[in-house]
């Protein structure tokens, strides 16, 4: 699946791949890691910095001194950012998205975005997030109403899918 879309006033082509596998992936070139994590009821884990900014999956971009890998990058910014504990034998990847600018003026190369799933461990109260400087909000809400607050068309529907199916075989 292909599609464009407009980010920051710049325009990229999106184009997922199904893979459980990151292993051949540039690790350069991976500049986002979001996870679909469930609790124990099966529902997602959204946070939102501000209302303007919208719900979103946890997630950021890995951090070299202090990551190994997109598991500990995972594992960091959902503490970070939504203050719930993963369990480390869970993560799962489930796919990515190769992002290719199509701006003349943008600065950004072309990168991946990884999409994994993981189960959450422990709910812990909420504490400001380092990077925003604020705590965001966060809801934990059932797969079905996922597109309602993650409006992301076909690619978002997909996601949702394959972290359901990934999470069903971890059960």
């Amino acid at each position: 699946m292909k599609e464009k879309v407009i980010w920051a006033g710049q325009e990229y082509e999106m184009e997922w791949f199904d893979s459980d596998d990151f292993s051949l992936l540039d690790e350069s070139q991976i500049k986002q890691i979001y996870g679909f994590l469930f609790d124990g009821g099966g529902k997602i884990c959204l946070v939102r910095p501000t209302e303007k900014r919208g719900w979103r999956l946890p997630g950021g971009t890995p951090e070299p001194a202090k990551d190994k890998d997109w598991k500990d990058t995972i594992v960091r910014e959902a503490d970070e950012e939504a203050d719930i504990e993963i369990d480390w034998n869970s993560l799962t990847p489930i796919g990515y998205f190769k992002i290719t600018p199509l701006s003349d003026n943008c600065e950004n190369k072309e990168h991946f975005a990884l999409r994994v799933v993981g189960k959450i461990t422990k709910v812990n109260s909420q504490t400001e997030d380092v990077a925003e400087n604020l705590i965001n909000e966060r809801v934990f809400i059932k797969p079905g109403d996922f597109l309602e607050y993650c409006p992301w068309k076909e690619s978002g529907k997909i996601q949702r899918d394959k972290a359901m199916e990934k999470l069903a075989e971890l059960r």
